[in-house]
C-alpha cells in the first residue's frame, strides 16, 4: 500500500469523479490537494503555489504524486522545498491541449499546450485517458516542442513513446435500464459549450419535431456561454418536447440515464466521453460521430451501427425511424462493453501502474 498524493487543479465535474472512483476503489491510499476554484485558465498560474505548499508542510511520506492536467508541473517542483524529496510522479491526461479545437475568436491555447510540453517533461511517467489523445500528442507535440526550442521534438517523442493509456472510471452502480412507454427519449448530457456543438444539435430536434417525430428530450447538462443561445432555443421552439434540462442532482441526473433511450453527441472536442459511457452503462443507445475518443467505447464490431460520419440530422431521423426494440436491439452488448470501464475493473490497473513506478524509481 502506498501514499499517493493526487494534485487536481480542478477538482469538479468529471475530474472530481475521477478522483473519487478511483479513492473508493484503490488499494493505496490517496490523498488530494485541489486548486482554486477560480476555472482551469486561472488555475495553470494560481494552483503551482498551492500544490508546492502542499508538498512542503505535509508531515506523512508521500510515496508517489500523480499530476492531473491542465497543470503547470514544471512550476510545482520548481517551488518545492530543496529539502524535500521529490516523489516519483504520474502525469495523468484527462486530454491533450494540443488537440483541442480553436474557440469562437479563433486561435488554440498556446500557454495550455505549453503546460503540457513542461508536464511531460517534467514526470517519470505520463498516462493518457484515451488512445485518441495519446496518439495526437505522438503526433503533434514533438513538432511543436522543436518549433519552439530546436532539438527538442526528438527527445519528447522518446519520452512520449512510452505513454500508457489509461481510461477514466465510471461509476455503474445502480445504473439500469427503466422500460417505458410514450415516445423515444433523446438524451444531451454534455456541457452546453462551444466544443459540444449543442447548435447542432439543436437544429436538428427541431426540424424532426417539424417533421412529425415522436421524441422526447433530456436537454441535461450545465449551460455556458457559449451554449447558452441553443439552449434558449431549444426551451423557446421544444418546451413541450423537454422533460428536464439544465443542470440537475447526481440522483436526478442518473435517473434520467436510466429512462434514456438514446444517447446523442455532435461534440467537436471530448476528452473521454465518460457522461455518454454512463449513459451506455444505465441502457441507452448511443449515437455518435465517428471522431474524438468514441470508437473507443463502443463495440468493434458494432461501431457501423452506433457511429455517425455523415449528417447528425439524418442519423437521428433513422434511429426515430424504428422501433423502440428495434433501437435497442444490442443493449446487452454495449452495456457489457462499457462495464470493462467501471471503477471495479480499473482501479487495479490504475494501482499497478503506481506499483510500477515505484518499482522503477526505487
Amino acid at each position: 500500500m502506498a501514499n499517493v498524493l493526487v494534485l487536481e487543479p480542478w477538482y469538479q465535474g468529471s475530474h472530481r469523479s475521477w478522483v473519487e472512483g478511483w479513492r473508493s476503489n484503490s488499494r493505496h491510499t490517496i490523498d488530494v490537494v485541489d486548486g482554486f476554484d477560480s476555472g482551469w485558465r486561472r488555475s495553470l498560474v494560481t494552483a503551482p503555489t498551492r500544490f508546492a505548499e502542499a508538498i512542503n508542510e505535509t508531515r506523512q511520506p508521500i510515496d508517489a504524486l500523480v499530476a492531473s492536467t491542465p497543470i503547470d508541473l514544471a512550476t510545482v517542483f520548481g517551488l518545492v522545498h530543496r529539502s524535500k524529496r521529490r516523489p516519483p510522479t504520474l502525469l495523468y491526461m484527462h486530454e491533450s491541449q494540443i488537440g483541442y479545437p480553436p474557440g469562437p475568436k479563433g486561435g488554440q491555447p498556446y500557454r495550455a499546450m505549453i503546460n503540457d510540453w513542461n508536464a511531460i517533461t517534467s514526470a517519470d511517467c505520463i498516462a493518457v485517458a484515451t488512445q485518441f489523445h495519446a496518439d495526437l500528442l505522438v503526433e503533434q507535440m514533438p513538432g511543436f516542442a522543436d518549433g519552439l526550442v530546436h532539438g527538442s521534438g526528438p527527445k519528447i517523442k522518446s519520452v512520449l513513446d512510452s505513454v500508457h493509456v489509461l481510461p477514466v472510471g465510471i461509476d455503474i452502480s445502480g445504473l439500469r435500464p427503466i422500460t417505458l412507454g410514450g415516445p423515444i427519449r433523446v438524451l444531451w448530457n454534455h456541457r452546453w459549450s462551444h466544443d459540444k456543438n449543442p447548435g447542432e444539435f439543436v437544429h436538428a430536434v427541431t426540424i424532426l419535431a417539424a417533421e412529425g417525430h415522436e421524441f422526447e428530450l433530456y436537454a441535461l447538462g450545465e449551460v455556458e456561454p457559449g451554449g447558452e443561445k441553443a439552449y434558449r432555443r431549444l426551451k423557446s421552439h421544444l418546451a413541450d418536447r423537454v422533460l428536464l434540462s439544465g443542470r440537475q442532482t447526481y440522483d436526478i441526473y442518473r435517473q434520467a440515464l436510466c429512462r434514456s433511450d438514446v444517447v446523442i453527441s455532435t461534440a467537436q472536442h471530448e476528452f473521454f466521453g465518460l457522461a455518454v459511457a454512463e449513459a451506455i452503462a444505465a441502457g441507452a443507445r448511443p449515437l455518435l460521430p465517428d471522431r474524438l475518443a468514441y470508437p473507443e467505447i463502443v463495440p468493434d464490431g458494432l461501431s457501423s451501427k452506433f457511429l455517425y460520419r455523415g449528417s447528425f440530422e439524418d442519423s437521428l431521423r433513422l434511429t426515430l425511424a424504428q422501433s423502440r426494440d428495434e433501437i435497442h436491439r444490442y443493449r446487452q452488448e454495449t452495456m457489457a462493453y462499457v462495464s470493462k470501464f467501471s471503477w471495479r475493473a480499473m482501479a487495479p490497473q490504475y494501482d499497478s501502474l503506481i506499483d510500477e513506478m515505484l518499482a522503477a524509481t526505487s
